[in-house]
């Protein structure tokens, strides 16, 4: 649904002009950049209104109860657009919660360290979209996607959620464009622990281990797969335990 769409929508089940619901996403709007500001979180491009509209036309479309409660939230609002005394600054404070749960400075920090090790690991060894791994690996198969997918299932790669897209990490590969035998065996290994997200498993790569003697397990892949099979186990039963 488009932004009119989703205007049109909801003045219509709230029985408001347009305006007047358009009014208040952008009052909400401007409360969103302010704390998106604050907290330094950069928006994707468009306002946001834009922001909100979008977020409410796929409550909409899913027949969602958070559809109309927000809804409802608009037509408690819009009138004090039109009773004097009411400015942006004061209808905003009133969509604000009286105590908004911020973040405590421990997660920010914990937040940012693990956004710098994501990069750190991509900028290190570079990602690898579906389809390029079909053609490192010399696959002619017309489904460019269907083999990485197909290994990842196979639990013999990981794929990290990059934006709208999955990535399969560079160290993963052999120079033949196959899966490194080393990497499956770990993965399976740490796979047994289901709540092994794909950036843990392909950031526990790339990080510092004791039982590696505090090497990297991606630095000796080829010298001591067994070492480094063996560590995955061993971090998998600690997690567990």
């Amino acid at each position: 649904m488009t932004e009119t769409e989703v205007i049109e929508r909801v003045a219509a089940e709230t029985d408001l002009r347009p305006e007047e619901v358009e009014r208040v996403l952008e009052a909400a709007g401007e409360s969103l950049r302010y704390t998106a500001q604050e907290h330094g979180v950069v928006l994707r491009p468009g306002s946001g209104k834009t922001h909100l509209a979008v977020a409410l036309g796929v409550l909409l479309a899913e027949g969602s109860e958070d559809a109309e409660l927000l809804a409802e939230l608009v037509a408690a609002t819009a009138g004090a657009w039109t009773s004097p005394g009411h400015d942006l600054r004061q209808l905003i404070e009133a969509l604000m919660p009286e105590q908004p749960e911020l973040p405590t400075p421990a997660v920010v920090l914990q937040a940012r360290r693990n956004a710098e090790a994501r990069n750190a690991l991509l900028a290190e060894f570079g990602g690898l979209r579906s389809g390029e791994v079909a053609e490192l690996a010399g696959s002619r198969a017309a489904n460019r996607a269907a083999l990485a997918t197909r290994w990842r299932a196979e639990n013999k790669l990981t794929a990290v959620p990059v934006g709208d897209e999955l990535l399969y990490p560079g160290f993963q590969f052999t120079s033949e464009g196959k899966p490194h035998p080393t990497v499956a065996a770990a993965l399976e290994a740490l796979r047994s622990d289901p709540r092994m997200s794909d950036w843990q498993a392909a950031l526990w790569f790339a990080g510092p281990n004791g039982w590696l003697g505090g090497r990297r397990p991606v630095d000796v892949l080829d010298a001591e797969p067994d070492a480094v099979a063996d560590a995955a186990r061993r971090e998998a039963a600690e997690r567990v335990f």
